[in-house]
């Protein structure tokens, strides 16, 4: 799971500020992870503002910004799918599984729309493979993608 490591620290002027390290990375991921905070902050003002104390404009601005860090959270949001889903596509390439679940409930249990694993996008289609914990198993979609389409596979594949 993606983390950030911050700390609160004051700016010259005496105001708290977020203090990021040194070597810190500029991740995509945590880029969204702000976007989505801020449009999350910003929406739970606007629904508490009412005129007064707040005037129609600053009401009006406000809703504005909310739909603004909509539209940039969805395209990120987009961008991060693609880039997730392209880094599953490649660990199919070199894995001898793509997910592990501890259970066969836990494999039966994948959503459709996919599952995300190491920060990589996996969907639930024909050819996934799955390695189960609990027996030490893989299994495998084959001709279509409901729980009657895991098969399990030999070890010698």
């Amino acid at each position: 799971m993606p983390t950030i490591e911050y700390e609160i620290k004051l700016n010259d002027e005496g105001r708290p500020c977020i203090d990021l390290p040194k070597d810190y990375e500029h991740r995509q991921e945590d880029k969204f992870f702000w976007i989505e905070m801020a449009r999350y902050f910003l929406q739970v003002t606007h629904k508490r503002m009412t005129a007064p104390p707040y005037d129609q404009n600053t009401i009006d601005m406000m809703d504005i910004s909310v739909r603004l860090l909509g539209q940039v959270g969805d395209e990120m949001a987009r961008i991060l799918w693609h880039s997730m889903k392209a880094a599953g596509e490649t660990s199919i390439m070199f894995n001898r599984w793509h997910v592990y679940v501890n259970t066969t409930d836990e494999r039966d249990a994948i959503p459709e729309h996919g599952i995300i694993q190491d920060e990589k996008l996996y969907l639930r289609e024909e050819g996934l493979v799955v390695y189960v914990l609990d027996g030490a198993r893989r299994f495998v979609l084959r001709g279509g993608t409901t729980n009657d389409n895991w098969v399990l596979m030999s070890e010698e594949l």
